[in-house]
């Protein structure tokens, strides 16, 4: 890239810079006339604070990316540009850090419904603090909102945002009232003449759902009564087949893990006319009851992660042409 490409790249950064420049200067001006102590500027949930922190930082980031663009050509003009590229860029994290804390507090705004489900033409900003909140009403005309009345609410309860309010009229005024606002209804002017927007419903919270209850603990003799059940299963899916003599087991048996702990297991071998095709319903078997799959060298594995239990089944018919399995819970509580 030439010399003169290079400056017309550098040249348009900075004309870019000062075009955003002077529309966050313009903004700032514009937030700062249209905010008095009973006025602010509301962009989505953000008043004029908030929209000031924001652009104070969208500045900062311009005046980094203008610093980032010069160059020194001797050795001062060279220290002078890195000096002013770190405070240019330590501005940007402070700046960062006052939005974070100007935006950390949870922050909706919902329209005001009355209770014949009429827009009122206002809205209410609602803003947690500690252990509080606020519900804010405000009279909108574009983006600029007059505040007309402030309920505080313990608990940092949302009261308009959940839709546990009420708006009554009375003699051309709205009295409104929440469920858990301190100290009773406020009134604030209904507004007109306008053509107000019906059949609204109000703003219902969708509270999350509640997290799912812990499962009981397993213990042995709820797994060892899996252990039993899918043993038999495993038995009738290959109905008529057997193990040599003296190796067919009817129930599990327990061995001690520690003075606590025991694990319960059953050990046995199938002689079958096909065991291929048996191994296959045999983990059929396991499949369709949900256990999970996974497999080793030579060895199929089903399991299940909340009774402990598994089958390890190996198809051995080129070493002594029998199937083994083995159907264990992991050590458990007795």
């Amino acid at each position: 890239m030439s010399v003169s490409e290079v400056r017309r790249g550098t040249v348009g950064i900075r004309v870019a810079a000062a075009v955003v420049a002077v529309l966050i200067v313009g903004s700032m001006t514009a937030v700062t006339a249209l905010t008095t102590a009973n006025t602010t500027v509301l962009v989505g949930t953000l008043d004029s604070p908030q929209i000031m922190a924001v652009l104070v930082l969208a500045g900062a980031v311009d005046a980094v990316v203008v610093a980032f663009s010069l160059r020194g050509q001797s050795i001062a003009g060279r220290v002078g540009v890195v000096l002013t590229r770190m405070i240019l860029s330590g501005a940007v994290v402070v700046a960062g850090a006052g939005v974070f804390l100007a935006t950390l507090s949870t922050t909706v705004v919902s329209t005001l419904v009355d209770d014949d489900g009429c827009d009122t033409g206002y809205v209410v900003r609602e803003e947690t603090h500690w252990l509080s909140s606020s519900s804010t009403l405000y009279r909108m005309d574009g983006f600029v909102g007059t505040r007309a009345a402030t309920l505080s609410n313990p608990d940092a309860a949302m009261p308009f945002h959940d839709g546990e309010y009420a708006v009554t009229t009375q003699n051309g005024t709205l009295r409104v009232s929440s469920a858990s606002a301190e100290g009773g209804p406020v009134a604030v002017p209904k507004l007109t003449p306008r053509a107000a927007d019906c059949g609204l419903t109000r703003p219902t919270h969708q509270a999350a759902p509640p997290a799912p209850t812990p499962a009981a603990p397993i213990t042995l003799d709820r797994a060892e009564a899996e252990v039993t059940e899918m043993y038999a299963r495993t038995r009738a899916s290959v109905a008529g087949d057997h193990g040599p003599a003296g190796e067919t087991p009817t129930a599990p048996t327990r061995t001690e893990c520690d003075s606590s702990t025991a694990r319960s297991s059953v050990t046995f071998t199938l002689a079958t006319p096909d065991n291929a095709a048996s191994v296959a319903r045999i983990l059929a078997t396991w499949d369709a009851a949900g256990y999970e799959r996974d497999r080793a060298i030579q060895l199929d594995i089903r399991f299940d992660p909340e009774t402990t239990v598994s089958l390890r089944l190996a198809d051995r018919s080129t070493i002594d042409g029998l199937i083994h399995a083995t159907i264990a819970t992991a050590c458990l509580a007795r």
